[in-house]
């Protein structure tokens, strides 16, 4: 008889076992509350995502490639030319 006790996984723990994030961890790297997700997700803006049963499920691809399309190139100005 297996004495251990059962330990329920989070969502967290299971959206990693099909390469995806959960909103928390999304928000927690974005910096923003779930409701901006909920927000972006209304507006279609922010990540693409996956509604599963009741868990908005966010495939780390998708998330990487947001990441990717909202960089900023930095700018060829130079401040200091600007000043003299």
């Amino acid at each position: 008889m297996n004495t251990e006790p059962t330990t329920n996984p989070s969502v967290a723990d299971l959206a990693r076992l099909v390469n995806c994030l959960d909103e928390q961890s999304v928000a927690k790297l974005a910096g923003v509350q779930v409701s901006t997700l909920d927000a972006w997700r209304k507006r279609g803006k922010g990540p693409e995502y996956v509604l599963l049963g009741r868990n908005y499920l966010y495939p780390i691809a998708g998330v990487q490639s947001h990441i990717s399309s909202i960089v900023r190139a930095r700018s060829g100005f130079d401040a200091r030319k600007a000043l003299m």
